[in-house]
């Protein structure tokens, strides 16, 4: 599970993301049979979108080859010639590959593509083809709703309110009621960096594409009036935070059973173990006051009175940080010992609420030294960089570059895989696809920001994340033909039913932490593009194949940027 890091560092934790700015390490010799069949993105594309697959071929295979996109039905509507360049990804995928390109097919429909009688997943071409995804990915934060009831017609889902003991904890002698918010992964734990990262990546979404954010329709019941479907879920993540605030300003860490506590395979309502606090720290101020300036900005014209709450609790949470920026909480789950990138998401988001000038010298400071990359759970920070950016002034400018000058970096590496991930073997790490979500996120803010050749990195990210990968798999439930149909998710394990629109962690070639199905992949030389196992049994893969609400808030943002 998420929570089974098990000793890794934030290091570590965060080498996927780390491995898409270092030096190549050397390539292994080991091989893969090969695939049948051209790899692409199995959503689709939009018309205008750039349009690439990935073909695997023998080393020597470099001889003129055609490749037509035909309907379903077998008609002909595009004909082109594969690249001639073989490209050697011993490294990381155990194989050579050619590559083809269609984007002159503008056409909408559904196809395939063939390469002599190889033939691709069918795909969709369409303008709304995202929609449906995004609305899923928003979709799946109702079904993992904690302390409430679900009785879901579209999925199945049901069952009833679970830990009612949330509703009586005791933090510091007193009782305090800690339900709501999110399940955070495949199991029950609720973390609120977790959720802050989530209900951010709702609001920019809301903030960058305000109308069909707002038009979006999840079918789910309304609990705030007046509120837009996106809203609604990120307003339950915020009041599950704002109960996490202490009198004092500080901010716990998280609520759950305790360290490697876990009910598998039971519903939420039949969890044995009782609940737990853990005391929070800077870490948790710092995202708390990045996530609740935020919401005082976007609810401001949608609810003032919730927007003034979020305004006066981030500045109580602030307070407590300027003095306490060095507060540490161990937390064997998710490792983080430096809360720096946290602290700069705050200032950022100070800065550019408050106009303080000061304070936007700081955070240009910080971002001189700290960078808006890698964006993972450890460092959130180019949550608030954006904020700043998209402001006035020399710190504005300051994160600007920041974010631009790192999607500029970025692009090298994703060009170099024919995949659209990255060539580096230590790329395919622990939450591997959450890492390419979140550099699209990045480089799809760097596109807002007025850099536009961001937007084919971050199309090359999720053409990766859909399907065009060596293991021509859709990490995504539910979206494309060879997609992840055993999460490793207490809804899959419990009633054997999958929630479309979440997504898996992905290839993770580290043994530290790794599950024994993986291992066992790891330890036959498998490449690490391939260590993935799609299954939740008992002996299922946590270090595979475990999405969690971080990870799926990237999903949304970065389709919804793409696709909206």
């Amino acid at each position: 599970m998420s929570k089974t890091h098990n000793g890794l560092t934030r290091r570590q934790a965060a080498g996927g993301a780390i491995g898409l700015l270092a030096a190549a390490q050397a390539g292994c010799a080991w091989a893969a049979p090969v695939a049948a069949g051209p790899k692409l993105n199995q959503l689709g594309y939009r018309p205008k979108d750039a349009k690439r697959f990935v073909l695997t071929v023998t080393p020597g295979d470099a001889a003129p080859r055609a490749f037509t996109v035909e309907t379903l039905t077998g008609k002909r509507v595009f004909t082109g010639q594969l690249d001639g360049k073989v490209h050697d990804l011993t490294a990381t995928a155990g194989e050579h590959v050619r590559t083809g390109d269609f984007s002159a097919l503008t056409t909408q429909g559904r196809y395939r593509v063939k390469v002599d009688e190889q033939a691709s997943a069918p795909f969709g071409l369409a303008e709304g083809l995202y929609g449906p995804l995004v609305r899923d990915a928003a979709r799946a934060f109702f079904l993992i709703r904690a302390s409430v009831a679900i009785d879901d017609p579209v999925t199945g889902i049901r069952h009833a309110a679970g830990h009612r003991d949330e509703t009586a904890l005791t933090v510091d002698g007193q009782t305090r009621d800690l339900t709501g918010g999110w399940y955070n992964a495949g199991d029950y734990g609720k973390w609120t960096h977790m959720a802050a990262i989530s209900v951010s990546q709702m609001m920019w979404l809301h903030e960058l594409r305000p109308a069909p954010a707002a038009a979006l329709k999840l079918g789910v019941p309304p609990l705030y009036p007046n509120l837009p479907d996106l809203l609604q879920q990120a307003r339950w993540g915020l009041e599950w935070l704002l109960k996490m605030q202490n009198p004092d300003g500080s901010v716990l860490h998280k609520v759950d059973s305790g360290p490697n506590v876990y009910a598998w395979g039971q519903p939420p309502e039949r969890d044995p173990h009782p609940r737990v606090v853990q005391p929070g720290g800077s870490l948790d101020a710092g995202v708390f006051v990045g996530a609740m300036m935020q919401a005082a900005r976007v609810f401001a014209s949608q609810d003032h009175a919730f927007a003034v709450r979020c305004r006066a609790a981030a500045l109580r949470a602030w307070t407590w940080l300027e003095a306490n920026p060095k507060v540490m909480r161990d937390d064997v789950n998710y490792a983080d010992p430096d809360p720096r990138q946290e602290i700069l998401w705050a200032t950022c988001e100070m800065a550019a609420v408050t106009g303080d000038a000061a304070l936007g010298a700081r955070a240009a400071e910080a971002l001189k030294a700290i960078g808006a990359f890698p964006f993972f759970w450890p460092s959130p920070q180019v949550l608030g960089a954006m904020s700043l950016a998209r402001g006035k002034g020399e710190a504005a400018a300051t994160a600007r570059a920041a974010i631009v000058d790192t999607a500029k970096a970025v692009a090298a590496d994703v060009r170099a895989d024919p995949y659209g991930f990255s060539a580096r073997p230590q790329a395919y790490y622990w939450g591997s696809v959450e890492v390419a979500l979140n550099t699209a996120v990045i480089c799809l803010f760097a596109a807002e920001l007025g850099e536009p050749s961001a937007r084919d990195t971050a199309q090359r990210l999720a053409d990766y994340v859909l399907g065009c990968n060596a293991l021509d798999h859709s990490f995504v439930t539910g979206h494309g033909e060879r997609a992840t149909r055993r999460p490793y998710h207490w809804t899959c394990r419990v009633w054997g039913l999958v929630m479309p629109g979440w997504a898996s962690g992905g290839p993770n070639g580290g043994a530290p932490g790794a599950d024994p199905r993986l291992k066992a992949l790891i330890d036959a030389k498998t490449p690490p593009a391939k260590c993935f196992v799609d299954a939740c049994e008992n002996d299922g893969s946590w270090a595979s194949n475990e999405g969690q609400t971080s990870e799926n808030a990237a999903l949304l943002l970065a389709t919804g940027l793409l696709g909206l």
